[in-house]
């Protein structure tokens, strides 16, 4: 067989542009996709999707929240003679960034809740032990919020379960055995 050399190259030329073309529909279509989705595709959260399709033009351009002088009804902050302790966080007197002289503006009041680590007691338990002579058994008293043979409390344990699985905390073993049970 015999191929004409300028044909070979035109058929080439045409394989090239229409594998090409395919490559750019594709990507207009991500484009389009990513536009109308968002970035993250059917995962993107509700508030990031760059227009809702529901949404009304004259909608678009609002702002949520609430209006210009509207008082609101957020997070109430305590009173100093509600608060359990008072403490005054101090600022250096030279700027952070320059080294210049900073000048006094008041104070402001953040209200927070806190707690204090938790502390584990080690407890003794003295169970009773009886005898039965009728049955000729040992009837011995159980240690009460402790499953049998575990070193550690009903209690002790979820507080551990709810703070790796719910909060995350890989930690928690660690800081509270170890300071507790190991005399750290």
């Amino acid at each position: 067989m015999t191929y004409c050399k300028q044909c070979l190259e035109k058929q080439q030329k045409i394989n090239y542009l229409q594998e090409e073309i395919v490559q750019l529909k594709a990507k207009l279509r991500y484009q389009q996709r990513t536009a109308n989705e968002g970035f993250f595709g059917s995962s993107t959260p509700s508030s990031r999707i760059p227009i809702k399709p529901n949404n009304p033009a004259e909608h678009t351009n609002n702002r949520g929240g609430g209006k210009t002088g509207h008082k609101g009804y957020g997070r109430s902050s305590i009173q100093k003679q509600d608060a359990d302790e008072v403490k005054t966080v101090k600022v250096e007197n030279t700027c952070p960034d320059c080294g210049g002289i900073l000048e006094d503006k008041g104070s402001r009041t953040r209200t927070v809740m806190d707690c204090q680590p938790i502390k584990i007691k080690k407890l003794l338990y003295h169970l009773e032990r009886k005898y039965c002579p009728r049955c000729q058994k040992v009837v011995a008293a159980k240690a009460p919020g402790v499953l049998p043979r575990c070193l550690y409390s009903n209690n002790l344990l979820t507080l551990v379960a709810v703070q790796h699985y719910i909060y995350g905390n890989t930690l928690v073993l660690q800081r509270y055995f170890s300071s507790s049970f190991l005399g750290g």
